[in-house]
């Protein structure tokens, strides 16, 4: 017998009495990703085939959020056309504002359902609190529906605008239908919802310290966890020490033995092994092994720092390649520039990038010295080994192994400065 599909509705249009828009409330952010994205990804890593989203109205702030193809029914009647669309498969109903479905309990409340044959499974938790010393009970808004059943139910009824789970059930049981509910004990995570900001922040509690305790259990070394904030799909490796007030978000790899922190700032970047990150913030780029950069660093999207860089306090890389072993220890901006290895920047090197209408691009060879003050009016070549003067203004290429000035001539003087000073008294 071949098995039956399955599918899943997600509600992001709220239910009366709540405050505010269930729509907003599915756009909470949780860990950097908003609720409805978190109950989604559970449902595909449970092996959902087909997910469809309820909206209600204005349905293009869910929609962006959610990966591409994913239908939304803004309307009664979209939803009874994704549902009569799969009348023979199991429906997963559930609250798109209660991140912590998890896809386990997703998986085995499908399992139960099928093996009782019901009609309605609502999935339950119990927990035993300690401090009040009973069971409690815990609705987590999320039901299995057989969906011939399920169709009758809404159909017969007429289909609500915001269904929710313990009505449907209610009118399946009316009806004759056989409804149980799946309890899962002990954790009761799994029926928190976020109804307003103060229960968003214990759910941002509770997911950031299954994050953390993930890290640990992966040999990640954060010894105090004050104002550490880490985004699950991130991933760090062992011996790797996370310090205070570093945020790390969205697909980032962090590579072994590396120091993040403190008062770093990660996001979709790849950091290698050993890296040494102070105060620091990278944006969509890649350091290799052993890059040292900070304190007050930022890298913007698009670059790539190469093994053994090392880059100081108040410099800013921005759309460039550093070649491996290359220095840039304070004051600089490199931006739009392609650098070869061992290169060293001295302090206030500026690459004038911009035009006021196209961005240009800079080379600079291997082994190069550049002079403090040193500006490079992009578009310009150093070649290897070349050389800049402290105060000089690039604006046409540089041959290797050429040394450039290019400032005024000094000039003194004699006794002039006195026209400049105020009389004695």
């Amino acid at each position: 017998m071949t098995a039956r599909k399955t599918c899943a509705v997600l509600l992001a249009a709220g239910e009366p009495g709540q405050p505010g828009s269930g729509r907003e409330r599915a756009l909470y952010q949780l860990l950097f990703r908003p609720l409805i994205r978190w109950v989604h990804d559970s449902c595909a890593e449970a092996g959902i085939e087909n997910i469809c989203v309820a909206t209600g109205s204005a349905p293009v702030d869910v929609q962006r959020e959610l990966p591409e193809g994913v239908p939304i029914a803004e309307n009664a009647a979209g939803m009874a056309a994704f549902l009569a669309g799969h009348r023979d498969a199991d429906v997963l109903v559930a609250s798109g504002d209660a991140p912590f479905l998890f896809p386990e309990a997703i998986e085995e409340a499908l399992a139960f359902h099928r093996e009782k044959g019901n009609d309605a499974t609502t999935i339950a938790a119990a927990w035993k609190n300690p401090a009040a010393g009973e069971e409690q009970l815990y609705d987590t808004r999320a039901c299995w529906f057989r969906g011939e059943a399920l169709l009758a139910a809404l159909e017969g009824g007429g289909l609500p605008e915001q269904p929710l789970t313990r009505d449907l059930t209610a009118a399946l049981r009316e009806g004759g239908a056989q409804a149980d509910s799946y309890w899962l004990c002990p954790d009761f995570r799994v029926a928190l919802r976020a109804a307003d900001r103060q229960q968003l922040a214990l759910l941002s509690q509770f997911a950031r310290e299954m994050v953390l305790e993930q890290l640990y259990s992966q040999g990640v070394d954060i010894p105090i966890t004050d104002g550490i904030i880490i985004d699950p799909r991130a991933t760090i490796g062992p011996g790797t020490q996370v310090l205070p007030g570093t945020i790390i978000r969205g697909e980032t790899v962090v590579g072994k033995d590396a120091v993040i922190g403190p008062n770093s700032w990660l996001e979709d970047s790849t950091i290698g092994d050993r890296c040494v990150i102070n105060a620091t913030y990278v944006l969509g780029s890649v350091l290799e092994d052993g890059v040292e950069i900070g304190p007050f660093t930022r890298v913007r999207p698009g670059s790539r720092l190469g093994a053994g860089v090392k880059i100081g306090n108040f410099v800013e890389v921005k759309n460039a390649t550093v070649g491996p072993g290359t220095k840039s220890a304070h004051l600089t901006y490199i931006g739009d520039a392609d650098v070869g290895a061992r290169v060293n920047f001295g302090c206030g090197v500026c690459i004038a990038n911009y035009d006021g209408v196209h961005k240009h691009r800079t080379t600079i060879g291997d082994d190069c010295f550049i002079g403090c003050n040193t500006n490079l009016v992009a578009p310009v070549t150093l070649g290897d080994k070349a050389y800049t003067a402290a105060g000089t203004t690039i604006t046409r290429d540089v041959p290797a192994g050429a040394l450039s000035i290019g400032r005024a001539r000094q000039v003194d003087l004699p006794d002039r400065a006195r026209e400049h000073q105020k009389p004695e008294k």
